[in-house]
């Protein structure tokens, strides 16, 4: 039984400037997400990522992924005297287009 659900599992692990991570690509046909990949294709509301990684990863997942590019943007700025590190927003904007960019409603 374990070996048929691999088969059919949705979840992909993706990866993205070195993290790996897993999403379940059934949930972008989802209602929820739906609304969520509107805000963002059709208003540019490129806020509603967070949230729709909060759905696709779950929070804790989303926050681990986040530390990490804080960490890389913290050594590529280390010689700037007060710099905060953060993960920038065109990092949040990549991460959409490589979790969305094999997906297909009509699938």
């Amino acid at each position: 039984m374990a070996e048929n659900d691999a088969k059919t599992s949705t979840t992909k692990e993706l990866e993205f400037e070195g993290y790996k991570f897993e999403v379940d690509t059934d949930l972008l046909d989802d209602v929820d997400a739906f609304a969520l990949i509107n805000k963002i294709e059709n208003e540019n509301q490129i806020t509603a990522v967070v949230p729709l990684m909060y759905f696709l990863v779950g929070k804790p997942a989303f926050e681990k992924l986040k530390a990490y590019f804080v960490e890389k943007d913290a050594e590529a700025h280390k010689d700037e005297p007060g710099y905060k590190p953060r993960m920038r927003v065109a990092k949040l904007g990549e991460l959409y287009q490589v979790i969305i960019k094999d997906f297909s409603p009509k699938d």
